[in-house]
């Protein structure tokens, strides 16, 4: 019988070294070409088929037994004829070494079971998962057989007599190999399933990404549009008179200048990051941004509220992050209907530079605030999440963060973190520029 179990799933484990070592080579098969992927399930196929022949497990009596047939099968299932025969000519080669004296009969084994393997999968070519398991198991206990086989005849023409466990260790090394054979193909054929699955869910989420920017890009510029068309039907009436004409005419391009806002914003999502960056203080982005928001504001019976602390620096593009404070900011208006205070603060915390944006509005539940800055998702009734996610990629763009604590009722903080331009850089910016 078995002579140690330990030999036995070594076997067993290199065997499967191929199949144990793809889900880490997934990315280079899923963009490189179709011959690196049999290039690699042949490096590795030849590296299991090697380590196996070299230790193989034996019985009380001396008997061997290899499952580097599994590897060798493998390669021709996966990776082809070309590297099924490289991998068999390789165990050969580094069997003649080992066993010098046993060149004839290993060369007859190996010759019969690569003429069955080929003759095997010319012949079938299973597309029903069930039988692309059973078929490689039924080979290679196939394949067991001819070596239990083999090692008769070859007792026989040297006048040998079989050892008494002889039927018993192959009997047990062939169901060995068919085990093992087995769940090679269905890790792999599980693997594989799984990426190509991986593969249809990610081209599902780009075409519903693009269909919910499709629509969203429809409804946004249907509407100004739609106006403009209205205003443009009336500019045809000749009973239109000259005034008229000039506040249809304004209208029009009102609708237009919209139009051209909500095609910059899908072009700042796209493509956010701006060309120029520069050194800026803190305190200049703040009245940068007080100039936006004012009017507004006073509009909606907010008071601003700001406060930076001296010496803060960042290396941004000003309108850029101006325009995501102010979005950001405008929300803050927008969820306060009757009035309150917005409050915008900027601080240093070790290397980071904060700003901080706290209203006493509506405030948000756990899930709104999960998925703020997702595409298409906005707490407005008719708005489309476009412009906060716009917010949101500039932020990233600067290496920033954005953590926002909000409750229902009770109002929004959106605490935003850039990394700090150093005091020096700002100094010698400063010098340069006089």
């Amino acid at each position: 019988m078995l002579k140690s179990f330990h030999e036995v799933l070594s076997n067993v484990l290199l065997s499967g070294v191929p199949v144990l070592m793809s889900p880490y080579f997934e990315g280079i098969r899923g963009t490189a070409s179709h011959g690196l992927d049999r290039k690699i399930m042949m490096i590795f196929s030849l590296f299991a088929a090697v380590l196996c022949a070299a230790y193989p497990f034996s019985s009380e009596s001396g008997l061997h037994f290899s499952l580097y047939m599994v590897p060798v099968l493998t390669s021709f299932l996966y990776g082809g004829r070309l590297p099924g025969f490289f991998v068999s000519a390789s165990v050969l080669l580094f069997l003649s070494v080992k066993y010098p004296h046993l060149l004839l009969y290993q060369s007859l084994y190996l010759f019969l079971c690569v003429a069955v393997i080929y003759g095997f999968l010319k012949l079938n070519k299973p597309q029903r998962r069930l039988y692309r398991i059973i078929y490689p198991v039924m080979l290679a206990g196939g394949l067991g057989f001819i070596i239990a086989a083999l090692k008769i005849w070859f007792y026989q023409i040297k006048g040998l007599s079989q050892p008494e466990d002889f039927h018993l260790f192959y009997a047990s090394s062939i169901l060995i190999q068919c085990v093992t054979m087995g769940l090679v193909v269905y890790l792999t054929e599980y693997i594989r399933e799984a990426a190509v699955l991986r593969q249809e869910v990610h081209r599902a989420e780009k075409l519903n990404v693009l269909s919910e920017l499709a629509a969203s890009v429809a409804h946004e510029i249907r509407n100004p549009m739609t106006t403009a068309r209205g205003f443009m039907q009336l500019l045809f009436q000749s009973e239109v008179s000259e005034s008229k004409k000039k506040i249809y005419t304004g209208m029009v391009i009102e609708e237009m200048d919209k139009v051209q806002q909500i095609i910059s914003s899908y072009l700042a999502f796209a493509t956010p990051h701006a060309d120029k960056t520069a050194l800026w203080s803190m305190n200049d982005l703040i009245v940068l941004l007080e100039k936006q928001l004012q009017v507004y504001a006073s509009q909606q019976k907010v008071r601003l509220d700001t406060s930076v602390e001296p010496s803060l620096w960042l290396t941004v593009n000003a309108d850029k992050l101006v325009q995501c404070l102010a979005q950001l900011a405008r929300n803050g208006i927008e969820s306060m209907p009757e009035g309150g205070c917005l409050r915008v603060r900027a601080y240093r915390v070790e290397k980071r530079v904060y700003i901080s944006i706290e209203d006493e509005g509506i405030g948000m539940s756990p899930d709104e605030i999960k998925r703020l800055g997702s595409p298409f998702y906005s707490t407005k009734q008719k708005g489309t999440g476009l412009s906060v996610m716009v917010a949101y990629r500039i932020i990233e763009c600067y290496n920033g963060k954005i953590n926002v604590v909000s409750e229902p009722g009770k109002g929004t903080c959106m605490l935003i973190a850039f990394p700090s331009a150093a005091a020096q850089a700002a100094c010698k910016s400063i010098r340069r520029r006089h």
